[in-house]
């Protein structure tokens, strides 16, 4: 295993199908016009501390959480940490802990914030769906003297108390140079990406493409926005297949995407390529070691949740926080299998994970 920055050992080794009500995938093939998006930097321009003396409040809170929805195995873990940190470890001092689901609707994450608001929360969490549609209800709320906090995903907007997240350009270059130098610097190369507007595929894919770039002789095969499923990876991966069989290497970005992308490969008769991005969860470790698969994977960021409940904490007590955050990222390999799969466990879990073990035992025992 190799890492960009520290990382606990506890928080590695401890640490599904989305209905989007889309009628099909976006799929775009060489000579169509992909969606214009601005490489994310590696940190926003606005960093430093903030001063949260004005939203100091005695306990207990209300604190809410307008999430994007548990439409996949990552977001499940995400929000398991928030619970366990809200009803566990600070029940002492958090009174309510409301959630809302947007499921990827932008309106429907817009109507979330303003009856959260209502609720009279004492702070509001929010995992933005799409970074340009809900700038205004983060500034509604910030203009409520509400402190807002970011989870994962980013808003176009720099009215918010903190933004905790991982360096996903950097995780798009690294998992993407890996595969270009698997392949030694030729092929043709396809891409599956989450959701359009989500600034977390925004980012990968601009770190995705600036590593191609350094190889001449790779091919972008195509886009396709999964929403980070295996059904909808599968069903994209069978139509870059249909286009062009002649496929070397496959960027999952992420999620349970890299599962339907070897499904592909299988019910096509064809050999398993190099994948440049898939990640620790049991289901795909369990797949790639039984089919031999070549891949580099970045760990979960899922766990970043119990950080951004320990910053919720410290803006309601007063303390000074940092503007940006940013969660650590590890990285796996095939070889690494053998010690961070569970089979005890159902293919839902993920390897990376502050989750205490009764937990673990009672979200995803068989």
């Amino acid at each position: 295993m190799k890492s960009n920055s520290s990382l606990n050992r506890r928080e590695f080794v401890k640490g599904t199908l989305i209905a989007l009500g889309a009628s099909g995938i976006s799929l775009i093939l060489p000579g169509c016009t992909a969606p214009t998006e601005a490489p994310a930097p590696t940190a926003p321009v606005a960093a430093g501390m903030v001063d949260t003396a004005l939203f100091k409040k005695d306990p207990p809170w209300i604190i809410g959480r307008a999430g994007a929805g548990d439409t996949n195995e990552w977001m499940v873990s995400f929000s398991s940490h928030f619970e366990w940190k809200f009803t566990e470890v600070y029940k002492d001092k958090v009174k309510e802990y409301l959630v809302a689901a947007a499921n990827w609707d932008p309106t429907k994450q817009i109507s979330d914030i303003e009856d959260l608001l209502a609720k009279n929360v004492d702070l509001l969490i929010v995992d933005p769906v799409n970074e340009a549609a809900i700038v205004g209800a983060v500034e509604n709320a910030m203009a409520a003297g509400v402190p807002v906090l970011l989870a994962s995903t980013r808003v176009q907007t720099d009215n918010y108390v903190s933004w905790i997240t991982t360096d996903n350009v950097r995780t798009g270059f690294l998992t993407t140079d890996w595969l270009c130098k698997e392949l030694n610097g030729k092929g043709k190369v396809a891409i599956t990406m989450g959701a359009p507007g989500s600034s977390y595929a925004a980012e990968w894919l601009a770190g995705t493409r600036q590593a191609m770039a350094q190889y001449p002789e790779i091919v972008e095969a195509g886009l396709a926005y999964c929403y980070w499923s295996a059904s909808e990876a599968k069903k994209a991966m069978e139509a870059f297949l249909q286009a062009d069989p002649d496929i070397a290497g496959v960027c999952p970005g992420g999620g349970q995407m890299g599962i339907g992308i070897v499904q592909a490969f299988l019910d096509a008769g064809k050999p398993i390529p190099p994948m440049g991005g898939a990640d620790d969860g049991n289901g795909w470790m369990k797949l790639a070691k039984e089919q031999g698969v070549k891949f580099i994977g970045s760990t979960s960021g899922s766990p970043m949740a119990a950080t951004i409940a320990d910053v919720a904490v410290q803006v309601l007590q007063g303390q000074a926080v940092p503007k940006y955050v940013e969660y650590p990222t590890d990285y796996i390999y095939e070889q690494d299998i053998d010690q961070l799969v569970r089979y005890d466990l159902n293919d839902n879990y993920i390897a990376s994970t502050l989750l205490p073990e009764e937990w673990i035992t009672k979200l995803y025992g068989l």
